[in-house]
């Protein structure tokens, strides 16, 4: 079996053109939970930044912090992932095969992404840099039924499931239907 597996991944990079771009993937941990978006989506790293909390925010929202004039409201990944999980850590009725422990991120690092959303992430660790080819990862409305619009892709990498988010769906997803000030334009 083994080798049936090198063989397929030899064939694969075979039929690679030359030029075919790859990807690159900013990866990211929040306890043994691996989540990633596109490296061209990440505006800035930050460790010395602490979200002020927001009065009434439902569990996702961390709160804001002011990054260079810029009010960012930090989400939490892990909140996102596990939906029923409480801002304590404890799930509800947690099945013992969920992929990501559901308990809120320390926020050490504040990963600032781009867009008119003006979001940022609560994370523990920033993990290495990898590229993939499109094709190299998992739909993940083929593995999780009811995949949320905020998760992209999910990817096997070396033993690890990583969750590729999408950012232009996160403060929806945090949000639930909840009622927003937009950007003035």
């Amino acid at each position: 079996m083994m080798q049936d597996e090198a063989t397929a991944t030899r064939s694969l990079l075979e039929v690679r053109t030359p030029g075919e771009p790859r990807r690159r993937l900013f990866v990211m941990r929040s306890g043994t939970c691996l989540f990633a978006v596109y490296a061209d989506e990440v505006e800035a790293t930050s460790e010395d930044l602490t979200p002020t909390p927001l009065p009434f925010a439902r569990p996702p929202v961390r709160g804001v912090v002011s990054r260079r004039g810029q009010i960012l409201t930090v989400l939490d990944p892990l909140l996102l992932l596990q939906p029923d999980a409480t801002p304590t850590g404890a799930a509800a009725d947690e099945p013992d095969s969920a992929p990501f422990t559901a308990r809120t991120t320390p926020v050490p690092i504040i990963v600032a992404l781009r867009g008119d959303e003006q979001l940022a992430l609560a994370v523990e660790h920033i993990e290495h840099d990898i590229e993939l080819y499109d094709d190299e990862t998992a739909d993940a409305g083929a593995i999780i039924s009811n995949r949320p619009r905020f998760l992209r892709r999910l990817i096997q990498a070396h033993a690890n499931t990583i969750a590729l988010l999408d950012p232009a769906h996160l403060f929806d997803a945090a949000m639930q239907g909840v009622e927003r000030r937009r950007r003035r334009t």
